[in-house]
C-alpha cells in the first residue's frame, strides 16, 4: 500500500527551485514515479508556489517565474493522470474549518488550510520545511516527514 504524503508549499517549491532540502523532495517525487507514495497538496499550494516563484523573479534570484511554474504545472498534471498526485480543491468547508487554527496557533490562512487538508485527506505524514508549521502539525496529531 502506498503512503499519502502531504506537501506544503515550502516543500513543493523545492522540487522546482534548487534549495536546501531539494534532494529530500526529489526523493518523494521519485517514490511517486515508483508508485511507492502518493503526494497530496491543496489547490491553494499551487497558487502559493506561483507567488514564491514571482518573488524570486522580482529579487533576481531566478530569471523567470513562468518557467518553474510551467514545469510544476506539467509535472503535477502528469502525476495526477498517473494517480500519484492528488491536488485537493479548495473548498469552503476547508477554509471555514481552518479558521480556529488561525486563532489557536497564530497562523496564516494558507498554513491552516494545509494542516486541515492534510487531516481531511488522512495523509500518513506532512512534509514542510517551516519550523513553526512543523510544531503546529505535530500539535494537531500529524506525523512529520522524517
Amino acid at each position: 500500500m502506498t503512503e499519502n504524503i502531504y506537501l506544503d508549499t515550502s516543500a513543493l517549491v523545492k522540487r522546482f527551485l534548487e534549495e536546501e532540502g531539494t534532494n529530500i523532495v526529489d526523493s518523494l517525487f521519485d517514490k511517486c514515479y515508483d508508485e511507492k507514495a502518493k503526494l497530496v497538496l491543496s489547490q491553494f499550494n499551487v497558487g502559493e508556489a506561483t507567488v514564491v516563484f514571482n518573488k524570486y523573479e522580482n529579487r533576481d534570484i531566478i530569471p523567470s517565474a513562468e518557467e518553474p511554474f510551467q514545469i510544476l504545472y506539467n509535472e503535477l498534471s502528469l502525476l495526477c493522470k498517473l494517480g500519484s498526485v492528488r491536488v485537493v480543491p479548495l473548498l469552503g468547508k476547508i477554509v471555514n474549518d481552518s479558521i480556529p487554527l488561525i486563532f489557536k496557533y497564530d497562523l496564516y490562512i494558507a498554513d491552516a488550510i494545509q494542516i486541515k487538508t492534510c487531516l481531511y485527506q488522512e495523509c500518513s505524514c506532512f512534509a514542510t520545511f517551516d519550523r513553526k508549521l512543523q510544531n503546529v502539525a505535530e500539535a494537531e496529531g500529524l506525523n512529520l516527514l522524517e
